[in-house]
Parts: C-alpha cells; sequence; structure tokens
C-alpha cells in the first residue's frame, strides 16, 4: 500500500512551538481526509519549523492545496523524513504560500 508525506508549506509561524501547536490543530481534519480519501498516514506525518499553514480549513479539492499541502507517493519501506527547497536564489514559494493561506480559486 502507498503512503503519504504530507508537507505543509507556508513561511509563517515565528517558532516551532507555535508551528507544533497549529500542526497538532489540524490533525483532526487530517483523520477525516484519511477516512474520507484513504491517503494519509498519521504515522508518516511531519512538521519542521516554517512549514505549517494555519489557514487549511477546506480540503475538498486537495490539488488547489499546493501552497499549503503537498502529498507525494513514497515508499512505505522508507521512513518519511523532511525535505528542504533548495536555498537558491531561483526557488519561488508557491502563490499563497508568503502569506501564510492558502490560495482560493472558483471554478
Amino acid at each position: 500500500m502507498e503512503g503519504y508525506d504530507i508537507r505543509i508549506t507556508a513561511d509563517y509561524f515565528k517558532d516551532t512551538n507555535e508551528c507544533r501547536k497549529a500542526f497538532l490543530s489540524l490533525q483532526p481534519r487530517l483523520r477525516q481526509l484519511e477516512m474520507k480519501y484513504g491517503l494519509f498516514d498519521p504515522a508518516r506525518m511531519w512538521v519542521t519549523k516554517n512549514v505549517v499553514s494555519k489557514d487549511f480549513y477546506d480540503p475538498e479539492d486537495l490539488r488547489l492545496f499546493w501552497g499549503t499541502f503537498q502529498h507525494q507517493p513514497m515508499d512505505t519501506a522508507t521512513p518519511a523524513r523532511p525535505q528542504e527547497h533548495p536555498k537558491d536564489s531561483n526557488y519561488t514559494p508557491p502563490p499563497g504560500s508568503e502569506r501564510g493561506g492558502v490560495e482560493q480559486h472558483n471554478p
């Protein structure tokens, strides 16, 4: 069975403790997603400093939330671990991530 890493990406929070509190507040929503879509393995969720958005409230279409969540298929035999973006001048954060929220799209 495929596992997923969840990366919550928004450079918003001041410290790791605030980041952790925000991540923990999202866990009930992530469990709802897991039950609905069967996508998320809570044992493989991870969070690091500066990668949490507190504005993730509408998970119905995950494709719209690239700036907030990236879910990537991964080898379940490999333990999940954080991956940093390259720290070069060519990196541009996804739309919405620089202000700590989700960019809304209307169909």
